[in-house]
Order: C-alpha cells, then sequence, then structure tokens
C-alpha cells in the first residue's frame, strides 16, 4: 500500500542526491567540469529538479504497478541506488578536493570513507522503504548485510586503487576526472554484487511479501 510517506521519501531522496552531485560538479581537481561556466548556473537548480524527477518516477511505478506489483520495489530499489551512488561519488570528490588526493593509498582511503557511508546509508533506506522488513531479524540481518558489503568494499575500493595508480589518465584528461571513470566501473560491479546479496540474501522477502 501507498502512502504520503512513500512519496516523502522519494522526495527526500532526490534532494539529497541533488546535494552530493553539487559536490562533484565543484571539485577543482575536474579540470573539465570547471572549465564548462553553464554549470555554475545549472548546478544550483539540481535542488529542485531532482527531487521533482524522483517523485515522478514513483508516481509513474504506481501505475505500473497495477499490474506488476513488484515494480514499485524495484522503483524504490533504483532511486534508493541512485542516492548511494551520488553519495558515494560526492562524499569521495568533497574529500579528493580536501585532500588533493587522486590516486595511491591516499584515494583507497577515502574510497573506504565515502563507500562506508553509502552502504549505511543503503542499509537503512532499504530495510525501512525498499524491502521494510522491520526489526525482527536486526541482528543476523545486518551481519549478513556487513558481510555483502564488506566484500562489496573490496570489490569497489580494490578496482578505484588499482585502476588509479596503475593506470595513468588517457587522452590528457585530469587526474580528479580519471578518478571519476574508474570510480563509475567499481561502483557498477560492486553494485550488482551489492544487488544479489542484498536482494537474495540480506532482504530476502517471503513470496507473500512482494506478491
Amino acid at each position: 500500500m501507498i502512502t504520503r510517506k512513500d512519496y516523502l521519501f522519494s522526495l527526500m531522496a532526490g534532494f539529497l542526491t541533488s546535494f552530493f552531485l553539487i559536490f562533484i560538479a565543484k571539485n577543482p581537481s575536474i579540470r573539465e567540469v570547471q572549465s564548462f561556466s553553464a554549470l555554475d548556473k545549472i548546478v544550483w537548480y539540481l535542488p529542485v529538479l531532482f527531487p521533482v524527477l524522483f517523485v515522478f518516477g514513483f508516481w509513474f511505478g504506481k501505475i505500473i504497478a497495477k499490474k506488476i506489483a513488484v515494480i514499485l520495489q524495484i522503483v524504490k530499489f533504483a532511486e534508493i541506488g541512485v542516492l548511494n551512488t551520488f553519495a558515494d561519488f560526492g562524499i569521495l570528490n568533497l574529500l579528493m578536493w580536501m585532500t588533493g588526493a587522486t590516486s595511491g593509498w591516499k584515494i583507497a582511503l577515502i574510497n573506504t570513507a565515502s563507500f562506508s557511508c553509502a552502504v549505511i546509508n543503503s542499509y537503512f533506506w532499504n530495510k525501512y522503504w525498499t524491502f521494510k522488513t522491520g526489526e525482527g531479524r536486526a541482528e543476523k540481518e545486518f551481519l549478513q548485510f556487513l558481510i555483502v558489503s564488506v566484500i562489496g568494499w573490496l570489490l569497489n575500493t580494490g578496482i578505484v586503487f588499482l585502476g588509479t595508480t596503475f593506470i595513468a589518465p588517457i587522452f590528457g584528461i585530469s587526474g580528479g576526472l580519471w578518478a571519476n571513470l574508474i570510480k563509475i566501473l567499481a561502483t557498477a560491479l560492486s553494485m550488482i554484487w551489492n544487488f544479489i546479496g542484498y536482494k537474495f540474501w540480506v532482504f530476502k522477502l517471503k513470496k507473500t511479501e512482494i506478491s
């Protein structure tokens, strides 16, 4: 059953996503982004644009869910996935901005921090909104979540460290942009792993809960 709280959560997810995106757009270590002057005007509209897009996406998912019930859960997972991705990238870029690190062990450490924040965010959003598993099996569930997330962290941080440390930026792009491109690959692979682990092990639901 869809409530006003669902729309509020969708709105909040969109706003937080736009907030983290600003950190990426303003990172001075990505000189290609800074050279795009129009971005300075666009970026401040994101806190309005993203919430609207998220709520529209949720509303559209509700319509489709009348025919295929599980679609609504997929829409929620997708919106939280977008939020988690931008939280990870946003915090990473903020820390790159603060430290000047774009490769080596420093970026491995700040990637660990950004990935950890995104994982914690993911747990609470998916537990209480996407899958709504409640409190009944909190200890076991969190342990399973931690196992899946640690493996996801090793995969994500390993790719970021190896890709930025042992592969030089190509086509003359900046170190900051190269780190973000490597991070995209790392995020895609770790996201696949996390989705499989969360969906079929951590937040596994009975058939009656998703029918």
